[in-house]
């Protein structure tokens, strides 16, 4: 196993984004229970552009709050993996974060995006490219 952050194959994104997923699934149901009390127990009308945008932003505030302290949410974490600026090596900025969010999603949409791992050399997916990130897989640290 190397020594240093190597680049992250596609099935360990994947892996990760499993993890992720369960997670922000659990965010999501607590976010509509917060809502929920204000239409005495009932469903938030269909339509509603500010519920749309609420169930965007929560995401949006949970990758970023992960991605911009540490490089890793807690998926990534379990699988080693961190995000990170490709040209410095630093943590990503909370200006990378809506840009990263909004391709993100298109690309695991898509599947084309992610697809786009097998293919480049350093397993950077079309989002990586668009926002000048990279996702490189930890060092296993030994512990003693």
């Amino acid at each position: 196993m190397p020594a240093v952050p190597y680049p992250a194959s596609l099935w360990r994104r994947l892996a990760a984004a499993v993890y992720d997923l369960f997670l922000l699934v659990a965010l999501l149901f607590a976010a509509t229970g917060i809502i929920l009390p204000f239409y005495a127990g009932d469903a938030v009308p269909s339509g509603t552009w500010w519920f749309r945008l609420y169930i965007l932003l929560v995401p949006l505030v949970f990758l970023g709050w992960f991605w911009t302290h540490g490089g890793q949410t807690l998926g990534m974490r379990a699988w080693r993996l961190q995000l990170r600026d490709a040209a410095s090596g630093e943590l990503i900025g909370w200006r990378q974060v809506p840009l990263r969010y909004i391709c993100a999603a298109a690309s695991w949409v898509s599947v084309v995006g992610m697809l786009f791992c097998l293919f480049d050399r350093q397993k950077r997916s079309v989002h990586d490219l668009i926002c000048a990130t990279e996702i490189v897989v930890l060092p296993r640290v030994r512990k003693g």
